[in-house]
């Protein structure tokens, strides 16, 4: 893997192992922190066709969802050997996940909500920039600030019916 601490859980959840030591490709670790991303809609309906599953079924959908969601463990960039990993900790991680993502398609407004107190000024420049000159925002969020910023004000003066400059703070 080739991530770093600032890309590690841009795109999904950190899920701290807390209390637990564990065995990572034999080494231990301390409250590791495993970073994955959520289940889709689709994923989520096909997983609620197994709501009566037995406990081998149980563990094998843990495993499953584990290597369908896990990216990795905060700063290890080895890959994980999954078979010599402590009894329970894929469960913990699997549970994790769909917790989090049960918690989120069951109460879609309380989590636009959430997230909608999350989103700040960048988020709404990088849209800005994103619409108005036709780049996706995926690629948009990657540009250095200095970029992003120039590219915003290119907006505010080429389209200034649409695109306002922030409002400065109030002393």
């Amino acid at each position: 893997m080739n991530d770093n601490i600032f890309q590690c859980g841009e795109n999904g959840i950190a899920i701290t192992l807390s209390g637990l030591q564990v065995s990572i490709n034999n080494k231990i670790y301390n409250e590791p922190v495993c970073i994955a991303r959520l289940l889709t809609v689709s994923e989520l309906e096909r997983l609620s066709s197994f709501s009566n599953e037995t406990a081998l079924e149980s563990s094998t959908i843990d495993e499953e969802i584990v290597n369908l969601t896990f990216h990795s463990f905060l700063g290890i960039t080895d890959s994980v050997n999954w078979d010599e990993i402590e009894a329970g900790v894929i469960s913990i991680i699997s549970q994790s996940i769909r917790l989090k993502s049960i918690s989120m398609i069951s109460d879609p407004i309380g989590a636009i909500n959430q997230i909608r107190q999350q989103i700040g000024l960048y988020d709404s420049i990088q849209a800005i920039v994103s619409r108005f000159m036709a780049t996706p925002f995926d690629v948009v969020k990657k540009l250095p600030i200095n970029e992003l910023l120039k590219r915003y004000t290119i907006c505010i003066e080429t389209f200034p019916e649409e695109v306002k400059p922030p409002a400065e703070k109030e002393e």
